[in-house]
């Protein structure tokens, strides 16, 4: 794979005992961040953005998610459980709120925290900063990570599009920390672990695009905390504890798709899966479009629910949260909450800590530093592309004929691997031919 610089970190691992080099996820990445070596599938740390389609892809289960050890919860006295509505909408309806939080609170938890207390804060913080940049014609939410960093490498001249500002787990982790300090709690002695759907999620704690600290001490992976919940649900209602907190219905839906910009002033857009977000992009980036306002985007079908770690339908999940937003309706509507509306006030530090300085193109099309070598790099990847047939059957260990000819620009490949222009014998170049006609290079020929 190329070398030089690593400017990104994933989260996504292959397990080599059971990759078969099938070349499905190499496929299915809108990066071209997979390759095949020797045989098995191998991630390249600079393209990917953890956008999860290869574990979707993958017919071996070889692709997984590394998540942080559940045992490092004891190493706190404070054990906070952030969690985002997405995983309330994994249980069935059946099951109280309360009770799952009961299940949390056996498994070693000391405080649970749902991210979508936050949203007012987001909601300002947000505004704040597009009213700070009337130049910005269309502003893209950076509530989705794997969204940020596809625009960094894929879509460059759109960074200044994102809205630079963290994700909501982000300023949630600050504000329950925060709480605790103030009831007593050394800073030390907290450990707040997030509940994450996706992959992009946990590199976007570990090496946020932000380069600042995280208040996340560990991510724990939504199917391995359902299924331990799922265990202990049966009886688990006798030991609930009613929950004072002060979400309403916008906040419950917030992480599905279209529960974010309506909420927004003006023209807004929601645009969700991979396929719809990456037109979007590019016909945004080509000026094809107008889109005046702000754009929702997520890389997940409906949302959040939709996430690689999730562990039920998607639709199944949605439709939970929608039921459970009409809940907080009701509580709205008959003015019945038991816990007062809590005060958003975001105060100077939160705003500081949640800003973005600077989001940095990270083109994957770039070649070379020196603008010079670059330029007779691309020169020849385009001469080489023509001599390649064009039929990106993925044989060679690339997912396309042009991905092919970047590797061999960067030293990665070379021409023999492509079994068009290399037979492994006349027998098999004559089959190809049969299949491919003139595309197969006579290398007997002497040119």
């Amino acid at each position: 794979m190329p070398t030089g610089e690593i400017y990104f970190k994933h989260s996504l691992r292959v397990n080599g005992y059971l990759c078969k080099g099938c070349t499905a996820c190499m496929r299915t990445c809108p990066t071209a961040a997979i390759r095949i070596r020797e045989g098995k599938a191998v991630i390249s740390e600079n393209k990917c953005v953890d956008c999860g389609e290869c574990i979707k892809a993958c017919p071996h289960k070889a692709i997984y998610i590394k998540q942080d050890d559940f045992g490092l919860i004891e190493n706190y006295k404070y054990r906070v459980c952030l969690v985002p509505t997405t995983f309330i909408g994994q249980f069935d309806t059946k099951y109280k709120t309360k009770a799952i939080y009961s299940c949390l609170i056996r498994l070693g938890f000391t405080h649970i925290y749902e991210v979508e207390h936050e949203v007012a804060r987001m909601m300002e913080l947000y505004n704040l900063y597009m009213e700070a940049h009337p130049e910005i014609r269309t502003f893209i939410s950076p509530y989705c990570p794997a969204v940020t960093r596809l625009i960094q490498v894929r879509f460059p001249s759109l960074v200044d599009n994102v809205i630079h500002v963290r994700a909501p787990l982000e300023l949630a982790s600050r504000v329950i920390t925060k709480k605790l300090i103030d009831e007593g709690a050394r800073p030390e002695s907290i450990g707040v672990f997030y509940v994450t759907p996706c992959a992009a999620k946990i590199a976007a704690v570990k090496y946020p695009v932000s380069g600042k600290d995280t208040c996340v001490a560990g991510v724990i992976n939504m199917d391995f905390l359902y299924n331990k919940v799922m265990l202990m649900l049966h009886d688990s209602d006798k030991n609930a504890q009613p929950i004072n907190h002060t979400l309403n219905s916008r906040d419950v839906q917030w992480s599905l798709a279209g529960g974010e910009a309506p909420h927004f002033k003006g023209a807004h857009y929601a645009v969700d899966g991979l396929q719809n977000v990456l037109n979007f992009l590019e016909r945004l980036e080509d000026e094809a479009i107008d889109a005046p306002g702000l754009v929702e985007m997520r890389i997940c079908d409906q949302g959040c629910v939709g996430g690689v770690l999730t562990t039920q339908d998607r639709f199944v999940a949605r439709k939970r949260l929608e039921y459970r937003a009409r809940l907080f309706e009701r509580l709205e509507r008959s003015k019945i909450r038991e816990t007062p509306p809590e005060d958003h006030t975001l105060t100077p530090q939160w705003i500081k800590d949640m800003e973005i300085s600077e989001i940095k193109p990270r083109s994957i099309y770039k070649l070379n530093d020196n603008y010079a070598e670059a330029f007779k790099m691309a020169e020849r990847m385009k001469k080489i592309e023509k001599a390649l047939p064009g039929v990106n059957c993925s044989a060679c260990g690339a997912p396309s004929c042009a991905a092919l000819a970047e590797d061999i620009v960067r030293g990665d490949a070379s021409a023999d691997t492509c079994v068009f222009i290399n037979p492994l014998s006349q027998t098999s170049k004559d089959a190809m031919k049969r299949i491919w006609g003139d595309r197969i290079k006579d290398t007997n020929k002497e040119d």
